[in-house]
């Protein structure tokens, strides 16, 4: 479960911060497009945390180290390339360089990172609400640290 009040803080601390320049806060709240890269199968199995973050918190840039999508892809559709390993990851994030985010829909939607340089999936997290938290705070650290230096 998300822990709204926060993820709240911390995002505005975030975007608040002085060297913030990204673009993040639109929210989307239509599942449809949300989901729209999504194989009909394993649409009512996209955890409901991550499109409640959605629908409460938005998609953009949060930092350069950090983005949100407006919604899941496939990695071939990223890439343009399939990947065996890939296949059921569906992807949600990235770090707008070689790694990305996504659910692995055949391991209970777990949160895996994918690299541009390996052809594997390794697991992170079990679910969206842990993930995403850790995630922020790193951000909050980042942004904490930039300040200082």
């Amino acid at each position: 479960m998300l822990d709204k009040v926060e993820i709240q803080r911390i995002v505005d601390k975030i975007v608040a911060s002085e060297y913030y320049e990204g673009d993040y806060g639109d929210v989307i709240d239509n599942e449809d497009l949300v989901l729209s890269n999504v194989e009909e199968s394993d649409r009512e199995n996209v955890p409901k945390d991550y499109l409640d973050f959605l629908k409460s918190f938005g998609f953009g840039e949060l930092d350069s180290a950090f983005y949100i999508d407006d919604g899941l892809s496939t990695h071939s559709s990223i890439c343009g390339k399939n990947i065996e390993a890939f296949e059921g990851v569906y992807i949600f994030a990235g770090n707008s360089g070689e790694i990305l985010y996504g659910f692995d829909s055949q391991s209970h939607w777990a949160i895996v990172e994918l690299s541009a340089e390996l052809d594997r999936a390794e697991m992170v997290c079990d679910d969206f609400s842990t993930f995403i938290l850790n995630k922020l705070k790193y951000l909050e650290g980042l942004v904490g640290w930039r300040a200082n230096n």
